[in-house]
């Protein structure tokens, strides 16, 4: 292999290493796979690793100077390193500036990684990545669609999935019609779980049930415009408004009432994060509990309805009542 060079970000550098090496198999589970095989084209740098269950590809689009014609760009090549070596090629690029380039030069027997302020070498792996055909076309075999049916449920390994936590905030899944494994897709990132051997059973009954026993598929649709959404809408809305209204009072000198707008706003900000958070859990429970809020709001038993709750939380609401009496009839300080 003669001696070539490739320029990338050091941030992406870090990231396409990073987020492969969980995939790699550790030398004590499968020796030929505790590799990181680095793949350069002539626009992209890919990072590859392999395990008996997952292969991940990541891969960073190659920086190319002003000064350089695109003819002369590096010619592709491939080479490997031992996870040691790959883990700390990919420190060190995350101590780099996040727009420094990272200049890659490849030789027979080390990578040499500079920049202007730095450099490291690590020694090229003599052990060949252990993927016969290459990557390439075991993902192509995996994402081409087929015309035959489509493929029934996988068993996968949970442990196994946690490794892919590291590609980003979005993810897309699918399941290869070649051989069911898994296709997890991200951006600048392509990966392949294989399934495990076991038989398919349907879900419980219970996990397509609500949470009060109906079928999910009895459950209405929500309605953009049902006591849910103005709720929502009105609690966001006061606490919008409620800037403007603190702003005013401050300025009349009216303390008090500023304080009491900014509390109201307060239990609004509460009251949509319970209900976000509700309908997340149960939509129909969520959207149920806003008819009833609203039903006790229009008819003005909200009150008797919070007096009935503290009571049966073991609180003393006739308590704070007694309070609030005595601070309005005790003597003001001159």
């Amino acid at each position: 292999m003669t001696i070539t060079t490739t320029t990338v970000r050091a941030a992406e550098l870090a990231r396409i290493l990073d987020q492969t090496a969980p995939h790699r198999s550790k030398p004590d589970t499968w020796h030929d796979g505790s590799v990181t095989l680095l793949d350069a084209d002539p626009v992209r740098l890919h990072a590859v690793t392999t395990s008996r269950y997952t292969l991940a590809v990541a891969s960073a689009t190659l920086r190319t100077p002003d000064s350089e014609e695109k003819s002369k760009v590096g010619e592709p090549w491939s080479t490997t390193l031992q996870g040691d070596d790959a883990d700390s090629l990919a420190a060190w690029a995350r101590t780099r500036g996040y727009d420094e380039d990272v200049r890659l030069i490849v030789a027979p027997d080390r990578l040499d990684a500079s920049t202007l302020t730095s450099s490291l070498h690590v020694p090229v792996s003599a052990a060949k990545f252990p993927l016969r055909g290459g990557w390439r076309p075991f993902i192509a075999a995996r994402v081409e669609p087929s015309t035959g049916p489509a493929p029934a449920p996988i068993a996968l390994d949970t442990a196994i999935l946690r490794r892919w936590k590291g590609i980003g905030d979005y993810v897309w899944l699918g399941v290869s019609e070649h051989d069911s494994s898994l296709l997890v897709l991200g951006e600048n990132f392509v990966g392949v779980q294989a399934p495990v051997k076991r038989e398919w059973q349907a879900p419980l009954a219970q996990a397509s049930a609500a949470a009060d026993g109906r079928p999910v598929e009895e459950l209405p649709l929500p309605n953009g415009d049902d006591e849910f959404s103005t709720i929502r809408r009105e609690m966001l809305r006061r606490m919008v408004v409620a800037n403007e209204a603190i702003k005013d009072a401050r300025y009349a000198g009216d303390d008090a009432l500023a304080d009491a707008v900014l509390a109201a706003a307060g239990s609004s900000h509460m009251a949509v994060r319970a209900l976000r958070a509700l309908e997340q859990i149960d939509p129909r429970r969520a959207h149920e509990l806003a008819a009833a809020s609203s039903d006790e709001l229009d008819s003005g038993l909200f009150i008797e309805a919070a007096f009935e709750t503290a009571a049966a939380l073991s609180l003393d609401p006739s308590a704070w009542i007694a309070q609030y009496n005595a601070s309005r009839t005790a003597p003001q300080e001159p």
